[in-house]
């Protein structure tokens, strides 16, 4: 080992071992640990789509041929009622053979080709046109219609700093309590699975309309996007002898 090499081992031990006293002696500190929540609900501006394509036959080419030209004709379908193409993805594109329980059998019933189809919209009003639209084909299947807004990460960061502070009330309650008070943060976290998911929109049956959560017409029923953010905090505990 050359001497830059031992030196350089050397010094990494003693930062380690400072690091595991450092940490210790936190350990050793008053403190107290609290959790704080905080909720931000907004009304979805977005609202996200993922279709399944699929059609089966008798022979792999012909199923290819005609499942190529059934997705061109989705597609088409979605960038003529409006959706912005920078918004529409395809992906799992896959084609195999077609098995088939019959009679307790399994059994080989020609092939199937498939694709997914994904796509974003921000007008609300192409909901009639696009799913009275995609009813018409058999070969289309809605797996998922979920809401999301513009900006999320805007209200994410804000109900993060409502969240801090929740903790920081929360702790200072706590040990004022007891006569005591709360002194520097010794450890902040996110419980990164805190966050509430998306609200799926409620469709009416045979496209009949319903009222939406702001009064509207469209079929669909917006609701609120809850945004849930969750903070865990340690601060010094600190009591006068």
């Amino acid at each position: 080992m050359t001497k830059f090499a031992a030196r350089f081992v050397l010094a990494t031990s003693v930062l380690i071992a400072f690091a595991s006293l450092a940490r210790a002696d936190d350990d050793a500190l008053p403190k107290v640990t609290v959790y704080g929540t905080a909720t931000t609900e907004v009304t979805p501006d977005l609202m996200n789509w993922h279709l399944t394509i699929t059609n089966k036959g008798k022979d792999l080419a012909p199923v290819a041929d005609n499942h190529h030209r059934i997705v061109a004709g989705v597609l088409k379908l979605l960038k003529d009622s409006g959706i912005d193409e920078q918004k529409i993805q395809t992906a799992r594109m896959a084609f195999g053979e077609n098995w088939v329980y019959r009679s307790n059998n399994r059994v080989k019933e020609g092939y199937y080709a498939s694709t997914s189809v994904s796509f974003e919209m921000s007008d609300f009003d192409l909901y009639r046109t696009l799913w009275s639209g995609l009813a018409q084909d058999e070969h289309v299947s809605i797996d998922y219609v979920g809401y999301d807004h513009s900006k999320r990460i805007d209200y994410q960061n804000e109900t993060r700093i409502k969240a801090l502070l929740a903790a920081k009330e929360k702790a200072k309650a706590l040990a004022e309590t007891l006569g005591s008070q709360i002194g520097e943060p010794l450890l902040i976290e996110e419980d990164a699975g805190s966050q509430s998911m998306y609200p799926v929109p409620t469709f009416s049956n045979n496209l009949r309309t319903v009222e939406s959560a702001d009064g509207g017409s469209e079929g669909i029923a917006k609701g609120k996007i809850p945004i849930k953010i969750r903070i865990k905090a340690s601060f010094r505990l600190i009591t006068q002898g």
